[in-house]
């Protein structure tokens, strides 16, 4: 007994000795409790219970802005809680092959992460009044080890994916989450990959049975997560929609302090089947049009290009130099061009209903071989320039997958490597269609009047603006109709595609005012001093919003369009901020 109290004391010595080592580095999380935060309670309105499922405290920028959440939610009379894993899963959504590598993670787990991850959290938490639950609360040592002695076949890893438990999709957010792991979607050419699949599975499990035992003994009203997919979150997610919780869930925007919510599911998937009342539901008049028109322009003639929700990591010095570009490259110009936009292989690997291919490899073969035979035309494909430049870089590369199956590209065919800083834009504005699979792009090349094919889970698709074939035969006869003689993007088609783009930008976009940005460091944002003085002076429409919408269940759209008259210029707009290559 003496013995395991010393080891837990020199464990835990360890974990504070990494946590002020972090502090050191100016990775320091916000004084909460010193900050004032209104409190504008009303005893005649129902409590509601809310539960913020941080779930991984590691995660120190969603830590920061879910805190902010928690405490607003406080101070509008509502009980709130906080879901922490405190160290009980083998497996999550911190683990990276780049930060745990493959040996040490399928020995310890996300234990090298653990150490800090949880206690961190958990002291910042208590800091804001809210009350703190623990995975370990919520199952008992017989529930573990049952998970953990469980055994998985060959077969049954085969079609994991396939997996459900109660109706709850523990295979497909396993594999997600092990597909996030090694940063690639083919899993057979990692030689642990079945044993940390299994891990995955496991932690998944483990989770739904947290969430079993917590929503069987406490009712809440709302859930406000972030993600909405991998291990644990999207186990989460399932589990409170399967109890008829009304969830939310949330992520980082490309755009500096800004946030993406949506009801009910994972943004990845409820953007793409987004009802037409969600976003066509507002007058569009020619003041809105000419916002938009100006931003899209401001971004496709910006020098520096965030890339994802992590604000610091961007393309600079984008080449804007397409004629010099062309020319190098020996794509003749005079000869028609479709261009087409890849997306990261590994990222947000869940069910999209619509999807015709298996996924965007097939896709993309089906694609080149179909243009290997079209010699009047030349296609450019665009890697994502991700694979390289984000903080998880992809351990596959499309370009060596496609010189793996073909050898050489036919000579019309050229293939724009994801380091090259040439500018996405410049190349799609030469072509006379492009193509994409879940690229986020093609809202920008739709609104600047490029025909657009998509084929995944872009979030354009099934809002009847961009053309959206439902089967492999119908992307064939598209296919066939190229080049197009005349531009078959209608006016009104136009309209819609600006109107949706100021949608996605300024109303799903929800910029915060109470946060700040802190460049190069973890966390990227903090919350700022005067957050009461900004929201009892109706500052912060926008985190207003939000915490409005949790309590009243409905959803999560700005109405940018009835501020208009405070964005007389483009600060207002904050338009150097809103570039970014999706």
């Amino acid at each position: 007994m003496k013995k395991s109290n010393n080891l837990n004391f020199i464990k835990n010595i360890y974990k504070t000795l990494k946590i002020l080592n972090q502090n050191l580095r100016g990775n320091t999380l916000p004084k909460i409790d010193k900050i004032k935060f209104p409190n504008n309670m009303d005893s005649r309105s129902p409590k509601k219970k809310v539960l913020i499922a941080v779930s991984s405290g590691g995660l120190s920028s969603i830590l920061v802005f879910e805190s902010l959440i928690g405490k607003l939610l406080q101070g509008k009379n509502c009980e709130v809680d906080y879901l922490l894993c405190d160290e009980v899963l083998p497996a999550c959504i911190m683990a990276t092959v780049h930060r745990v590598d493959e040996s040490n993670f399928l020995e310890h787990g996300s234990k090298k992460i653990c150490s800090y991850c949880y206690l961190r959290a958990n002291e910042y938490l208590k800091k804001t009044g809210g009350n703190i639950i623990k995975f370990s609360d919520f199952i008992s040592s017989d529930e573990l080890n049952e998970i953990k002695n469980m055994k998985f076949d060959n077969d049954t890893l085969k079609d994991i994916k396939r997996f459900k438990l109660d109706g709850v999709n523990i295979g497909e957010h396993a594999q997600s989450g092990t597909m996030r792991y090694f940063a690639a979607a083919n899993l057979n050419k990692f030689k642990n990959a079945s044993e940390i699949l299994v891990n995955y599975t496991k932690s998944a499990l483990i989770t739904k049975k947290v969430c079993d035992n917590l929503f069987n003994k406490k009712k809440y009203d709302e859930l406000f997560i972030n993600h909405g997919i991998y291990v644990p979150q999207g186990v989460v997610l399932e589990s409170a929609n399967k109890f008829k919780i009304n969830t939310s869930t949330w992520c980082f925007a490309y755009t500096r302090n800004s946030v993406n919510i949506t009801r009910g599911d994972t943004y990845h998937r409820a953007l793409v089947y987004e009802k037409e009342h969600q976003w066509n539901n507002f007058n569009f008049d020619k003041n809105l049009e000419k916002k938009i028109d100006h931003f899209l322009l401001q971004r496709r003639e910006g020098k520096t290009i965030s890339m994802s929700g992590n604000w610091n990591v961007k393309i600079k010095n984008q080449d804007l130099n397409i004629q010099n570009y062309l020319l190098k490259r020996k794509i003749d110009i005079n000869k028609p061009i479709i261009g087409l936009a890849t997306n990261m292989l590994w990222d947000a690997q869940v069910f999209f209903p619509s999807n015709f291919f298996k996924d965007m490899l097939e896709w993309l073969f089906f694609t080149i071989d179909y243009f290997s035979k079209r010699k009047d035309v030349q296609l450019v494909i665009r890697v994502h320039p991700a694979e390289v430049l984000s903080a998880n870089k992809s351990q596959e590369r499309i370009e060596e997958i496609i010189l793996q199956r073909y050898k050489k590209l036919p000579n019309n065919i050229f293939l724009i490597k994801p380091e090259e800083t040439i500018s996405t834009y410049s190349i799609f504005k030469k072509c006379n269609a492009v193509i994409v699979y879940g690229s986020k792009v093609a809202m920008e090349t739709m609104a600047a009047n490029i025909p657009t094919i998509i084929c995944g889970e872009s979030f354009l698709r099934n809002k009847s603006i961009s053309f959206d074939p439902n089967s492999k035969q119908e992307y064939l006869e598209m296919l066939n109709e190229l080049p197009y003689k005349k531009n078959p993007i209608s006016k009104d088609r136009l309209n819609l595609a600006k109107k949706y783009a100021f949608h996605f930008f300024f109303r799903r976009t929800i910029k915060i005012n109470s946060i700040f940005d802190r460049k190069n460091k973890n966390p990227n944002i903090g919350i700022k001093k005067n957050v009461m003085e900004l929201l009892n002076d109706k500052q912060d429409p926008g985190i207003e919003m939000i915490i409005n919408s949790i309590i009243s269940g409905e959803d999560f759209i700005y109405r940018a369009e009835d501020h208009a008259e405070k964005f007389k210029d483009e600060d207002k707009f904050n338009l150097s901020l809103f570039r970014e290559q999706l």
